[in-house]
């Protein structure tokens, strides 16, 4: 029952796609917290602008994650 770790080079990388989700939940934290504390007379300091940069910092990860993947997976195909 012993596990080979010969190849984990060829897996693909998830750490960007969870450090996205953790970015989206901070977005979307951010912006419930937001309205709770506007419902109580209050503002945050650039609510939107923090909410919108971490959606976006969330997107670019994806995107650049999916791209890396394509890629090594590609490479990994002429390979063999």
């Amino acid at each position: 029952m012993a596990a080979h770790h010969d190849d984990e080079k060829d897996l693909p990388a998830v750490w960007p796609f969870t450090l996205a989700g953790v970015l989206i939940l901070a977005a979307l934290s951010w912006f419930c917290a937001g309205f709770a504390i506007h419902d109580m007379g209050d503002e945050l300091p650039a609510f939107y602008q923090v909410f919108f940069s971490l959606i976006a910092a969330g997107g670019v990860l994806i995107v650049g994650a999916t791209i890396l993947n394509l890629t090594a997976e590609s490479a990994r195909r002429k390979r063999g």
